[in-house]
């Protein structure tokens, strides 16, 4: 489980691509993605059509 950076500093959010003093999570050795880029990434891999499928217990080929 990734652990969010406590610290108060400005950090350059590797996904969403802009600059911001938010929460972060570590992505990597120096890598950093805010909160609310994090939500929105995970909210779209859960509605691909794909994991839909996979969520719903189907085969990934058909």
């Amino acid at each position: 489980m990734k652990k969010a950076a406590r610290e108060e500093k400005k950090r350059y959010c590797s996904a969403g691509s802009h600059w911001t003093t938010s929460e972060f999570l570590r992505i990597g050795p120096v890598r950093f993605i805010c909160v609310a880029c994090n939500k929105r990434r995970k909210a779209e891999l859960r509605n691909l059509p794909g994991n839909k499928l996979l969520a719903a217990g189907g085969s990934p080929k058909r």
